[in-house]
Formats: structure tokens, sequence, C-alpha cells
């Protein structure tokens, strides 16, 4: 080898050595040091307004002062394709570095294992599931001049309902109880989200909702039920609301015991919530610090003392829990997603 090329071969290795060490000096970095005057995005998969829009802002307002360095936590909206683009992003596309979190619709799991062919480009069991705020308690919502008040009148009578998509529990539901019981829900496809179909409903273009949030509508709507301007028909979910115990919940309403199993499945997205993720690739050690910092924010008496005051329910979950919750519902037998496919495909 000549001088000038083992010159050459000397300055290449001191280079690539550099980088090296200082690229494993950058990934060794403490994750309690990391955050320090850091911005964390919070991405919600909707417009701004309904529930999702509000749980998030909370988080915001709170969840700095508990990650260590206190950065500064900002909210965001992507809306589009039932949260499916933000998934796509936060997967995908965002630095896996911890500065990303999402809050997606709390049916992503359910479509993923249903369709296979979806639009998203993620596995949802690979996010770091870092914690969940509240359970969802959604339920489907007659308008009072559709004259319909409990599930039987829906077999008698037709309800036109607004839904986002095809592939929430807004429009699979309804479809399967056609299919199970005879009702007679329609869909009419299109609206982006909870405040637009509520919008919907007051204006007269639909009659009814399939994705009303109780915990939601007690806020932004407090006089619906109580004055009777809108009927609550069932509640999606494992167990009743103890304020609705008059509600049935989609599983009571099952006719047989695979029905029962359907419903059961669709159900537990309910227990998905308000739930947020980081990336798949975020360091382990930093996903530990976000879920302990989660943990400690959804138990901070200044943050329950708000949502109090505001009227947000809170029923946390730990992040470790969510990611066990998530790993079953997507390993249950083929067998049972393909029955549910067949009923709740329109």
């Amino acid at each position: 080898m000549t001088c000038a090329r083992s010159l050459r071969w000397f300055a290449a290795s001191s280079l690539a050595l550099l980088a090296a060490v200082l690229g494993t000096s950058a990934q060794a970095q403490p994750a309690e040091s990391f955050f320090k005057g850091k911005t964390v995005q919070v991405i919600v998969g909707y417009p701004p307004g309904g529930g999702f829009d509000l749980y998030a802002r909370l988080l915001t307002e709170y969840m700095g002062k508990h990650l260590p360095g206190n950065p500064t936590l900002i909210l965001q909206h992507m809306p589009g394709a039932d949260s499916v683009k933000m998934a796509n992003y936060v997967y995908g596309v965002a630095p896996q570095d911890g500065t990303v979190l999402g809050l997606p619709i709390h049916t992503l799991v359910l479509n993923e294992v249903l369709w296979k062919d979806d639009t998203g480009q993620f596995k949802i069991a690979r996010f770091n599931w870092i914690g969940r705020l509240d359970a969802i308690d959604l339920t489907m919502l007659a308008w009072h001049t559709a004259g319909i008040r409990t599930i039987e009148d829906v077999k008698r009578k037709e309800l036109i309902i607004g839904s986002t998509s095809v592939k929430g529990t807004v429009a699979m539901v309804p479809t399967a109880l056609n299919r199970m019981i005879g009702t007679k829900f329609k869909l009419v496809q299109g609206y982006t989200g909870t405040r637009e179909q509520m919008l919907a409903v007051e204006r007269g273009e639909v009659q009814g909702m399939g994705n009303a949030p109780w915990s939601t509508l007690k806020i932004s709507n407090p006089d619906w039920v109580p004055d009777h301007k809108a009927y609550l028909l069932y509640l999606i979910g494992l167990k009743r609301a103890p304020d609705l115990p008059d509600v049935p919940t989609i599983v009571e309403l099952a006719p047989d015991d695979e029905s029962r199993k359907v419903m059961q499945l669709l159900a537990s997205t309910s227990e998905m919530g308000r739930s947020f993720m980081a990336g798949p690739n975020v360091p382990a050690d930093r996903v530990a610090v976000l879920r302990k910092a989660f943990d400690e924010t959804a138990n901070d008496p200044a943050l329950r003392e708000d949502a109090a005051k505001r009227q947000i329910n809170l029923n946390p979950m730990s992040g470790q829990q969510l990611q066990t919750l998530i790993g079953e519902v997507t390993s249950y037998p083929d067998a049972l997603y393909e029955r549910t496919r067949e009923l709740v495909t329109p």
C-alpha cells in the first residue's frame, strides 16, 4: 500500500470510528436527560373538537411537568381515514425518539385484524403503547324526530345514521345487528368526526349516529337525553354504564353464543378508548420514561381536579396493560375474525 493510500485509509477509518463513537454516544444518552429542551408532539387522528381532542388537550397541559427535563408538549391534528393517516405517520415517518405521540381511534386494532387490505402501513401491536386516559363509551343515538325510542323500534322502522367509514364500530355494529336481529339501520358515509355528526343530527341531515360518546355528550349536549331530544339505543361495551342502567350493551343484543363472541370482539375496542402510542422503534428506556410520566400525569391531583371541573371522565390504564390487551385482541382465532367480517361487511 502506498503512503498516500495509507493516509487516505487512515483518514477514512478515523472518520468512520468518530461517527460510530458519536452515534453510540447519542444513542446512549440517558432517557432521563433526553427530553430536556425538547418539544413533544401529541397528534390526534381527528379534527379539533370532540372527545379525542378533549383528552389530548388534557394530556398536553399536564404531562410536561412529569417528564424529566419538563419538555413542552404541543397538540396537533392529522385527520384522515379514521386516524390511519396519523398512525402511518407515527409508525413510519415521525422521529423514533419519543418526541411524537399519537392518539388514534379506538377501533384501530379491530380494523387491522378484520381488514387485511387496509390502508394502514403498520402493525398495531408493534406500536409502543404509553397509556390510556379513559375507556370509550360509544352509544347509538336516535334523534327525537325519528320516532324511535328503543332497539325494538329499529326492527320496525328505518333509522338513517351518519358514519365516518364502513370500517369503524359506528358502521360495523349496526350492520351486524341488521343481520343478527333484523334491525333497519341505514348508513350515510362521509362524515369526518363526532362534532360534524352531531351537527348533522341537529340539522336533520340524518336521524342518528352510532358513535355518540356518552362521557362527551354529557358535557357538550347535556340536555339531549334528559330532555328527550335524543334516545340511546345501545352501548358499545362489555358492561352497562353505571349512569345508563337501562341502555343495553351490544353483547346483550346478540341472539346466540356465536353472535355474542362477535359482539364481544367489537366491544373490546371500548377498552382501548383514549389511548396514546409512540413509534415502534423508540428506545425502550425512553418508552419506560414516557409510561412512567403518563401514569403520574393520569393520577396528578391537579389534572383530576381540572378533569372533574370540565366533567371529563378518567379511567386510566397503564401502557403495559394496554400493550397486553392489544396483543390479545390481535391473536384471537382466525375463525372468529372471519365470522365477524361476514357480519359487518356491507
